[in-house]
């Protein structure tokens, strides 16, 4: 955000305590120090027991970033707010959704969105998922999925989403892409040739890279 960033993306965990967290991994063992990592699960850690977690990424890093807690989803959004031109893509893991039940974590998730419409569009790949929001909120969505094919141009038919959201792995390189009220969306791309390339096509609205300073520097 800080540099220039007018969309970002992250995934949400819900805790033992029902807390959201922005967070991807299950547990702590890539993130966070091997004392910390004992934490088998994110399934399994209280708010009290996240006071004491720091995910510096300490194999990659080293301590140049510790400490760096666990961050929660209200405060993400809290600062989301000082950057009233930006908007988030959340993806709601799948491994939360299967232990505490759909319904229960899509609907703290919409209650905690309240009022931030505008800025956020919930992403999944699952059907049944985008359907529920789609229902039960204002929120815009996105289709994201594993293979370009027709199967999955049939549930893009069904939802329609705001957005249809593919690897660039799958990604048709020549042929013209599907044609409906969404947006495409593109992932990961790391390389300016790349990023150049996708930019000629003009039914690409975005791309997600990891590396944005290079991108706006480029």
């Amino acid at each position: 955000l800080k540099a220039g960033a007018l969309f970002i993306e992250f995934d949400l965990q819900m805790s033992a305590d029902g807390s959201l967290l922005v967070f991807h991994d299950i547990d702590f063992k890539r993130v966070a120090d091997k004392q910390s990592a004992r934490h088998k699960s994110i399934f399994e850690v209280t708010n009290e027991q996240l006071k004491q977690l720091s995910v510096h990424q300490p194999d990659l890093f080293k301590e140049k970033f510790n400490p760096t807690p666990v961050p929660y989803f209200h405060e993400i959004l809290d600062l989301l707010k000082q950057y009233p031109q930006a908007h988030a893509f959340i993806e709601i893991k799948r491994e939360s959704l299967a232990k505490w039940g759909m319904p229960e974590v899509v609907d703290k998730v919409l209650e905690t969105s309240k009022g931030m419409e505008s800025q956020i569009t919930l992403i999944s790949f699952s059907l049944t998922v985008i359907k529920y929001v789609q229902q039960h909120s204002k929120l815009r969505t996105g289709f994201v999925f594993y293979q370009y094919n027709e199967c999955s141009y049939n549930i893009a038919t069904i939802l329609q989403a705001d957005f249809l959201i593919c690897s660039y792995e799958i990604f048709p390189e020549k042929d013209q892409l599907w044609q409906g009220r969404w947006q495409w969306m593109v992932y990961s791309i790391n390389e300016v040739s790349t990023m150049k390339q996708l930019m000629k096509r003009e039914e690409i609205s975005l791309i997600e890279t990891d590396a944005i300073g290079l991108m706006l520097n480029s």
